[in-house]
């Protein structure tokens, strides 16, 4: 999944040796439908990592959430943003969820369905049964043509676009010309009854159900979607709900006020437990201001993301306020995408990989809070993570080493260096900082770079995200973050280096990488035919390539506001942030 950027800040098929996670939940304290490793824990730092803090019953109140930039999409099909994946919780369902999303495992379980999917012997064909009595929003039936209408949008790509579709369409079965129900109306492959849904798969897939956990398997109305003027591209303007919130009011890039859901019912959902009745994101592009209001409560958290910068040093430095944070490891890496189509030596990029200093670049993204300095893509916890791995030595320090960047330029025929661009998004607290960074550190070796920016809500669909504006306009290198989608090493890596999965936008391979011995083992992983070795083998002809400069493995602070009941983290699905459906605010 995308990392926002705007802080100092996703597809995939899991691989049959990490088995499916079982479907039950670990027993929480306040039924707060979270599992955790401790079952209860007053305020303190981290205490929400592995646990929930101030646990609660007491329903009612308003939960006033805070973000720097408004979501890349409402709609579940669009989105692909971590905490926007997050935010989702509130308001959609699919046929399956996560039962525990923090500690160090999340766990999967049924949610709109009565259990976790049923398969044939080869993974070619799974079968979920729906629950009775679920409703949308708008008081209609959710009926498995719902769940199937929803699932035929994501092939709709020049309509829906950005979010994590290419899963789908490379796993469903489906004629080479069907385009999504827009204009090629049924897909036969997925076969619905009153009360159940099949999907006949075009390769084996042992981990389908993590599919059916994304947000994008959230049910839409089907064919009338969210009514006049809410359908197609508009659909995520107001979406309908199938979770326990529903949209209320929206103006784009100042507020969204979820309500609850008067027809979801606490009966039929074993993983929603919500307690606010009222959630509101407010939109602010001033880090400043959201620090502040933080501080002071009339913020309750941050929804995107990390504090910024002068929260952090009083948060780090006040017992009183530091026992309200937390600082949760997540299944993400941050890294500079070096593009081939603009810099096609590949003794040029790995000139790059050896002059940047990766300390100054940790200290750019906010220190040792942000993460630790990475040596190669896949971070840990992921299948392919090595502690050891690092193809290009940063030197003792992690400030570069100058000798082999030297030796790498003279090698790409450029001894004296050369002139690129660096790509960062704006509003953000970070990204200058980041940028700087870079350049003084590539400056020691004569390669020079300028800055070209995008506003965030449109860097990763048409900007970076579109191979052919980064020819055109000459972006080099660009920074970027990538969390896993599960905790597979597919789920980490098939959107951002399959050369099956190139988009002319909304593309999350940013580099274009079409590599045979990459391609080969992310096609083999579907079935259950790649090891944790084969993900070690992947990474290292990644990292051969030159595409992806690790930078550090991400951690982030946040902070949650002493009044907050049933707060507990969810790092364990790489978001970081707090699981907010089942917040509460005390009834206040």
């Amino acid at each position: 999944m995308r990392v926002d950027l705007t802080f100092i800040k996703k597809k995939g098929r899991g691989i049959a040796a990490i088995s499916i996670m079982a479907a039950a939940a670990l027993a929480l304290a306040a039924c707060s439908g979270t599992g955790a490793t401790s079952s209860s824990s007053q305020a303190s730092f981290n205490a929400a990592v592995n646990g929930v803090v101030n646990p609660s019953t007491v329903q009612g109140g308003t939960l006033n959430l805070i973000s720097s930039t408004d979501c890349d999409s409402w709609d579940p099909a669009r989105t692909y943003y971590g905490w926007c994946w997050n935010m989702q919780r509130l308001f959609t369902r699919s046929l399956v969820g996560y039962s525990t999303v923090n500690g160090s495992t999340p766990v999967l379980a049924p949610d709109l369905a009565t259990g976790l999917g049923k398969h044939n012997a080869d993974f070619t064909q799974w079968t979920y049964t729906l629950k009775p009595g679920l409703k949308f929003s708008t008081g209609q039936a959710i009926t498995p043509a719902d769940v199937k209408y929803g699932i035929e949008r994501l092939f709709a790509t020049d309509v829906i676009n950005g979010g994590p579709s290419s899963y789908f369409i490379q796993t469903i079965q489906h004629p080479a010309n069907y385009l999504g129900p827009y204009t090629s109306g049924d897909l036969s492959s997925i076969q619905t009854t009153s009360n159940t849904i099949t999907f006949n798969l075009a390769t084996p897939y042992s981990d389908f159900n993590y599919l059916m956990a994304m947000a994008a398997a959230a049910p839409v109305p089907a064919t009338v979607e969210g009514g006049t003027g809410f359908t197609g591209a508009n659909y995520g303007k107001m979406p309908v709900a199938s979770g326990p919130f529903v949209i209320q009011s929206y103006v784009p890039n100042q507020t969204v006020t979820f309500v609850r859901n008067k027809y979801w019912s606490q009966s039929s959902d074993t993983i929603h437990h919500p307690l606010a009745n009222k959630v509101v994101l407010s939109i602010d592009s001033n880090t400043n201001d959201i620090d502040s209001k933080l501080k002071a409560g009339t913020a309750d958290a941050r929804a995107d993301n990390s504090i910024g910068t002068t929260l952090q040093a009083a948060v780090l430095t006040q017992p009183n306020l530091k026992k309200n944070a937390d600082n949760p490891t997540t299944a993400f890496t941050r890294y500079f995408s070096v593009m081939p189509s603009v810099i096609p030596n590949v003794y040029c990029r790995q000139a790059i990989f050896y002059a940047t200093d990766k300390a100054a670049l940790v200290q750019a993204f906010g220190g040792t809070t942000a993460g630790t300095a990475a040596g190669s893509m896949t971070p840990p916890t992921i299948a392919g993570y090595s502690a050891t791995a690092n193809m290009y030595s940063t030197g003792p320090d992690n400030t570069g080493d100058l000798t082999k960047a030297k030796q790498a330029l003279a090698k790409c025929g450029q001894p004296n260096g050369f002139s690129t661009t660096l790509a960062y998004s704006t509003p953000s607290s970070t990204g200058p900082q980041v940028f700087a960074a870079e350049q003084a550190a590539l400056a020691r070796v004569g390669i020079k770079v300028t800055p070209v920016t995008s506003a965030t809500s449109s860097y990763y669909t048409s900007f970076i995200g579109s191979p052919a504006n980064i020819a055109n306009q000459k972006i080099g290198i660009a920074i970027a973050a990538w969390g896993a989608d599960f905790p597979t090493g597919y789920g980490f890596w098939n959107s951002v280096a399959n050369g099956a999965d190139i988009l002319p936008s909304g593309n999350t391979n940013y580099p274009s990488l079409n590599d045979p011995i990459v391609n080969k083992i992310l096609d083999a992983a579907p079935a259950g035919k790649s090891t944790p070795a084969d993900f070690t083998a992947l990474d290292n002809q990644v990292m051969k390539d030159a595409v992806y400069l690790p930078i550090l493995f991400g951690k982030s602070l946040y902070y949650r506001n002493p009044r907050l009941t049933n707060v507990t983290s969810d790092n364990a699905l790489a978001f970081g942030i707090y699981d907010f459906v089942n917040v509460g605010t005390g009834g206040k």
